[in-house]
């Protein structure tokens, strides 16, 4: 009995991430909790992240996507912005699952919002739907990444009810 009562600590300890305040749900793909800093941004250069998924909306505080935009830019990153709020419909975890699904072979990116909430919840679909693993341990990843809010997570488990996994 004393192994299964292991094993759960066991799939939640996070090891330490290549991308300072990010964690990776998936072999190149990170969930970063807050906005990129310079710590973070030389890290996104020696990682080779090629894309960089921003869901702040325009009334969050301290948004400044073009400078955001443009630092990554020059790092040779692609930078999305796509605000989202914290009960996304179904379009937006559609849209975000098949941004993700259809990167290019080799591709790395890193999603990111104020806190990680949002970022958490737009690929835990992907990671059921897409990467097969169960609901219970994508919610299990997504909440190590940032997922918080009662919302957030009612919005995804609607979305994964609708498409057949609950």
């Amino acid at each position: 009995m004393l192994p299964i009562l292991l094993l759960p600590a066991l799939i939640l300890q996070a090891p330490q991430s290549a991308i300072p305040g990010a964690v990776e749900v998936r072999p190149g793909v990170f969930v970063l909790k807050g906005t990129p800093n310079d710590g973070t941004c030389a890290a996104i250069k020696k990682q080779h992240i090629t894309h960089v998924i921003d869901l702040r909306r325009d009334t969050e505080p301290n948004l400044d996507c073009e400078s955001e935009a443009s630092r990554l830019q020059d790092l040779g990153v692609q930078y999305l912005r796509y605000a989202i709020g914290s009960a996304p419909p179904a379009g937006d975890f559609d849209f975000l699952r098949a941004i993700i699904r259809d990167l290019p072979k080799g591709s790395k990116v890193l999603v990111h919002c104020s806190n990680g909430n949002r970022a958490a919840a737009a690929v835990l679909p992907w990671l059921v739907l897409d990467k097969g693993l169960s609901v219970d341990e994508a919610f299990a990843i997504s909440r190590m990444a940032g997922l918080k809010s009662p919302d957030t997570e009612a919005a995804v488990r609607k979305y994964l009810s609708s498409k057949g996994r609950t």
